[in-house]
């Protein structure tokens, strides 16, 4: 039982970039991967509500190996969005893709969190 549950927490972990350094706002701040293939990534984006004072933007992920094709501002400022399905564009398939918080005037508000995406998952 206790193998189980340890691999699952794993699994989970590797596939969520959460807000570690604000443990209330976990739950609402993170980027959560999903499978894609032909070496397109997508990532779900969720950041606090409509009315949250934080805008999550794209130069707010630093993104290794990759680059954004569809990634708008979420957040109070940015349109009102609560999440919203980015689509990263994979440089190469036979690396992993990085993600990173990079928040820019407000260092370290997410923590130092970083994600690796391996490739099987968007191959």
């Amino acid at each position: 039982m206790t193998l189980f549950i340890g691999h699952y927490l794993a699994a989970q972990n590797h596939g969520i970039l959460w807000c570690d350094k604000n443990p209330a706002k976990k739950a609402t701040n993170n980027v959560v991967t999903q499978r894609s293939t032909n070496g397109i990534l997508n990532l779900q984006v969720n950041w606090e509500g409509k009315t949250g004072g934080s805008t999550f933007a794209p130069q707010n992920l630093a993104i290794t190996n990759g680059t954004c094709q569809t990634c708008k501002p979420l957040g109070a400022i940015g349109k009102n969005q609560p999440r919203e399905l980015w689509t990263i564009k994979v440089t190469d398939v036979t690396k992993p893709v990085t993600l990173a918080w990079n928040t820019p005037g407000t260092k370290g508000y997410c923590g130092d969190g970083s994600l690796v995406i391996p490739p099987a998952v968007f191959k």
